[in-house]
């Protein structure tokens, strides 16, 4: 089977350079199964690979303690002291003590290397920390970027569209692929299984799938059955605030539920890849926990499911926020690790998108889509720039225009927001 490669490729083959444990987590759907089959090719010839996928059962009694996965090694003939040996365990948050068999292996037997995927859940998160502190590397994997999603439509377009310069392009051909790409990336998302459909009706139907397995294997056991409705509105009503400060006593009041309640939902929604929640900047970390977050959802489709409408997104009248939920995803796909992303508003109501922050350097980002034609600095960065020293650059993006100029001893780049990914592969280099 011909399979379209993945970025996260390439982080999983650096990432075994330092450490035998590679654990990837994502909602489900995003691909992990067929990155874990992608990988096998890179495996060296001295290993030995064995596949487990834990919705099997046969294959969950094996990997359920570490007794059970040694005796079916050896009786598969394998010298487990001595031979290479490659793991590969996909959905491993089936396992009930995942972590202390993967630490034990780790301890044990260096010969040994794992490569395990799982769906996102707070008490995964909380094992990997506690307990396998130093042993392992994790990546969180989400739906296509995309630059992907141009690949998964047409090799040849994402050949050219990796020629693209993201401060000198043509504004005809930036057009090309925000009609072609962008506006049915913005209505179904970015779930591999969408991309690859063609009608309407499937890719629907599919997101409607995808979504219903996500409440029926992810949430059903953190949340007790009469609750599930009332997720399910704080969703749809997360999905039509897209980019807003959210008010967690509106939502209590709103949902007729408690605060305590929707704190638990929201937290179940950001382990689960569906939702991320975009703190204020601030120098004191104390005020930046106590104000309102932003929201923002992690795919289009989730999104427009959630609110029953998949119409052209070109006529939304918050088609704005749509944008700016997209390169907040793109944000979160391509930053460098040491980066972390944050949003700026002062008392007085100036706001900044989105603040980038590694490297002892802060990148203000501002979304300005509708008014793109036009070169010039934001109010915003002005205001953030007299108080921030510590910035060299800031970045406006834009439906079409990409340049840079050079103001308030700052380069200030205009992005086209289909090529931000490229910028942002270029910083923390």
């Amino acid at each position: 089977m011909e399979y379209i490669n993945r970025l996260i490729l390439d982080k999983i083959k650096s990432g075994f350079i330092n450490n035998r444990i590679i654990i990837i987590i994502g909602s489900r759907q995003v691909g992990k199964t067929t990155v874990l089959e992608m990988y096998k090719e890179y495996i060296p010839k001295d290993y030995l690979i064995f596949y487990f996928n834990l919705e099997d059962i046969s294959s969950l009694s094996v990997c359920e303690n570490f007794d059970s996965l040694k005796s079916y090694l050896k009786d598969k003939g394998t010298d487990i002291e001595k031979q290479k040996i490659f793991l590969i365990i996909d959905e491993f948050q089936y396992i009930k003590n995942a972590t202390k068999l993967f630490k034990m292996i780790y301890d044990i037997y260096t010969n040994i290397n794992i490569l395990a995927s799982g769906s996102s859940s707070i008490e995964i998160q909380k094992h990997l920390k506690e307990s396998l502190a130093g042993r392992k590397k994790v990546y969180n994997m989400y739906t296509l970027s995309f630059e992907e999603y141009i690949r998964f439509k047409s090799e040849n377009k994402y050949t050219e569209y990796l020629q693209l310069d993201y401060t000198s392009s043509s504004n005809n051909l930036i057009e090309f692929y925000n009609k072609d790409y962008l506006e049915d990336y913005l209505v179904y998302g970015g779930y591999p299984k969408v991309t690859l459909l063609n009608n309407k009706v499937e890719k629907i139907e599919e997101i409607q799938d995808i979504y219903n397995s996500y409440i029926q294997k992810d949430v059903k056991s953190l949340i007790r059955g009469e609750n599930i409705s009332v997720y399910n509105n704080l969703l749809k009503i997360i999905s039509s605030q897209i980019g807003s400060l959210l008010n967690i006593h509106e939502l209590s009041n709103t949902l007729k539920t408690s605060r305590r309640e929707i704190l638990k939902y929201l937290d179940i929604l950001e382990q689960t890849f569906i939702i991320k929640l975009i703190r204020p900047f601030h120098s004191n970390k104390r005020t930046e926990v106590s104000k309102m977050p932003k929201v923002y959802l992690m795919d289009n489709g989730i999104i427009n499911y959630s609110i029953g409408n998949f119409s052209h997104i070109a006529y939304r009248q918050n088609l704005g926020n749509y944008i700016e939920n997209f390169v907040l995803t793109e944000i979160l796909k391509y930053k460098p690790i040491q980066y972390e992303v944050y949003f700026w508003r002062t008392r007085q109501g100036t706001e900044i998108d989105f603040i980038l922050q590694g490297d002892d350097e802060l990148i203000p980002v501002e979304v300005k889509w509708q008014n793109s034609e036009k070169v010039y600095v934001p109010k915003s960065f002005i205001s953030f720039f007299s108080i921030n020293k510590n910035v060299k650059r800031a970045v406006v993006i834009t439906k079409h225009v990409s340049t840079k100029i050079y103001k308030y001893d700052k380069d200030i780049y205009f992005i086209p927001a289909i090529l931000f990914n490229k910028f942002l592969k270029e910083i923390g280099k």
